[in-house]
């Protein structure tokens, strides 16, 4: 797949567009269940984001797709978008974990912060912000990256999983603010 060269300022408002699709979607279809969520269900669904989230760092920074295969939904829907490309599917998404994040990089840490989550009947998306640290396999060579990455999920049978994932690198001067 040939990478596209586009603005940074168009992935964010790529990004922006990303979640407003994902709020209109929830907000407007009509929910496949009616149940009432209180605040306690939406506390613990919001923790069980989280703990995927978590897992999603653990599976980039042992390049195991086999633990990426716990939080990913495993559909042909699942899609993942970032500066160099888009995948589609799981088992494509699997490749790349296998070879961008295994046998590019010897040695890999991706640290997650300044997580939110929202949740909604049965789609969730969560928003953060990552700092990925590698050595590049072939020549020993560091690698320091920022950026932010929204992930769409949905709930399948009362388990929430990974549907879609849009992440974007800030530039090397750093983070900018959430209002540019």
């Amino acid at each position: 797949m040939n990478p596209v060269t586009v603005p940074r300022r168009s992935f964010v408002r790529l990004s922006r567009l990303v979640t407003l699709a994902a709020v209109l979607a929830t907000s407007v279809c009509p929910a496949q269940d009616k149940r009432q969520a209180t605040n306690a269900d939406v506390g613990k669904e919001k923790d069980e984001i989280k703990h995927l989230i978590s897992l999603y760092a653990k599976a980039a920074n042992e390049a195991d797709p086999t633990l990426a295969s716990r939080v990913w939904c495993d559909s042909s829907e699942d899609s993942l978008i970032n500066p160099v490309g888009r995948w589609s599917g799981v088992e494509a998404i699997f490749a790349f974990y296998k070879h961008a994040m295994g046998d590019t990089y010897s040695s890999r840490t991706l640290k997650i912060t300044d997580t939110s989550v929202r949740v909604y009947t049965d789609a969730a998306w969560a928003e953060f912000a990552w700092d990925f640290e590698a050595t590049r396999r072939k020549d020993g060579s560091a690698v320091s990256l920022h950026g932010m990455e929204t992930q769409i999920y949905r709930n399948n049978h009362d388990s929430w999983c990974l549907v879609h994932v849009h992440y974007s690198a800030l530039p090397a001067e750093g983070r900018q603010g959430q209002n540019e």
